[in-house]
């Protein structure tokens, strides 16, 4: 919900139209006839069944080409879209973050039948696939990742990403270990004896860490860290932990009943940060894309323009008053009937900081406007009261690719209500029921008490644009806290 001047990150796009400074006036404009769903995805390429176990689909962002990624699922895992959760599947979800992904099916579980242990991984087939797909950024030599969800590697397919030179990072979102460096001399391709040097890999492990006790040594030892051919991993390695994702399952999956969402939604981050050097990219201007929505939003007031802007399963909640919309159809509703039109025309917002990441931007911003209309969104089922408001706003905004996914717009509500007359100063107090063997006071008895709130009006705004305005701490003076009326 800001505004800034910048261009748009395409490699074929003009740059947008000159936008509005900072504090400024928008031109109110008459509302559209319909919010017919915006859907982003119904021109984007659909995935292509290359076989049995292998999946293409095509960057999903606006730009349309980006690296290539391989993912590594288990043929039984839950990879349809979530009936709980907007967060979809792990084979939209990377292109929708601009790259070229194959989707590689394990054929049945670890050590069940065929696809055990020394069968078949189509890896270097995924590979080609990548190479041949026109939206792939391929080079030869690397420039590939690798994310796997399986719980544990077994040796054939360890071995065929040990041993590939396409691959440049590896990401685990299961096993507990990572990837040991095996000597080419395994691979009947090669009679060269020297070890591969492994690439960048980031672990992302469930479940709280486990107290180490102390114990005699085995008197068998484990045989997935004694084999003669497996070395300790010659490559950077970085793991995190989520204790409260369930370990051993498939936390990161949205469709799957151990799905963590907090977890996952930081792992997710986590992992955009590790991918992007080590691919070169995809890299967008964060920032031009965020001011393009707000301009579309506050501007141009177009639902259709805005919706663009955003993923195929957006959402936006606002914090204080749970108002926004859950989904294409919802949102866009909640755009047309109690969003883009119902702002008063002197709608402005003042920048103060912005922090951007690499899927998120933070804006701290004051929000203005004369309440001479009912702002549903703001103050739900408030008439108009004529008053002029100033509120400091939090928004943290989560992009996927080039597009929104998700806004959480905080602001502080009680000034709000102080503003527009809703919020007395001074409230009863009624003294709370003691503990036993607290003691009370006696003195209060029959007699009735008020506390003043501690709550602000726009001096909280003003202080938040100058630090140097206003007196800090004034609320813990003489004058708050409780008095005998």
């Amino acid at each position: 919900m800001s505004v800034a001047t910048s261009t748009l990150a395409s490699d074929t796009a003009t740059p947008p139209p000159s936008q509005p400074s900072h504090s400024h006036t928008h031109t109110h404009t008459q509302p559209q006839p319909s919010a017919s769903s915006q859907n982003p995805t119904q021109s984007q390429p659909q995935p292509q069944s290359i076989s049995p176990h292998l999946t293409l689909q095509p960057p999903l962002s606006r730009r349309g080409h980006g690296p290539g990624l391989i993912l590594v699922v288990d043929h039984y895992a839950a990879l349809s879209a979530s009936e709980k959760s907007l967060d979809p599947p792990p084979l939209v979800k990377w292109a929708e973050e601009g790259f070229a992904v194959v989707q590689v099916m394990v054929p049945g579980k670890v050590g069940d039948g065929e696809g055990a242990d020394g069968g078949e991984f189509p890896l270097e087939r995924a590979v080609e696939v990548l190479r041949e797909c026109e939206g792939c950024d391929f080079k030869e030599g690397g420039g590939v990742g690798l994310i796997s969800y399986l719980t544990r590697l077994p040796f054939y397919i360890e071995e065929a990403i040990c041993l590939s030179p396409h691959i440049s990072a590896i990401i685990s979102y299961g096993s507990p270990r990572p990837l040991s460096s095996i000597s080419t001399s395994l691979s009947t391709a090669s009679s060269d004896t020297s070890t591969k040097s492994l690439p960048p890999q980031l672990l992302h492990i469930a479940g709280p860490e486990e107290k180490q006790r102390r114990t005699s040594a085995p008197l068998v030892p484990d045989p997935e860290s004694s084999s003669a051919d497996q070395k300790p991993p010659q490559g950077p390695v970085k793991t995190y932990r989520y204790p409260t994702a369930k370990k051993d399952s498939a936390w990161i999956l949205p469709a799957d009943e151990s799905y963590h969402a907090p977890s996952a939604s930081l792992a997710h981050t986590r992992s955009l940060s590790f991918l992007k050097p080590l691919l070169h990219g995809p890299y967008f201007d964060l920032e031009a894309i965020w001011d393009e929505h707000c301009r579309y939003e506050f501007a141009d007031r177009s639902v259709a323009k805005t919706m663009a802007t955003m993923v195929a399963q957006p959402y936006v909640n606002h914090i204080p008053t749970m108002t926004g919309g859950i989904g294409q159809a919802a949102l866009a509703a909640f755009y047309r009937d109690h969003f883009i039109f119902a702002n008063p025309e002197d709608t402005a917002m003042e920048l103060v900081s912005r922090t951007v990441g690499v899927d998120r931007i933070v804006d701290e911003f004051v929000f203005s406007l004369t309440h001479d209309r009912q702002v549903d969104w703001l103050l739900p089922g408030v008439p108009p009261t004529g008053k002029f408001l100033s509120i400091p706003f939090t928004s943290v905004v989560g992009l996927r690719g080039d597009r929104l996914a998700h806004e959480h717009i905080h602001w502080d509500q009680g000034t709000a209500l102080r503003q527009v007359g809703l919020l007395p100063e001074w409230v009863e107090w009624v003294q709370p029921q003691l503990q036993r063997g607290e003691e009370g006071d006696a003195d209060a008895a029959g007699k009735r008490r008020e506390v003043r709130l501690p709550v602000v009006g726009a001096e909280g705004a003003a202080k938040l644009v100058d630090e140097g305005v206003g007196e800090s701490n004034g609320l813990m003076g003489e004058g708050w806290g409780v008095r005998e009326v």
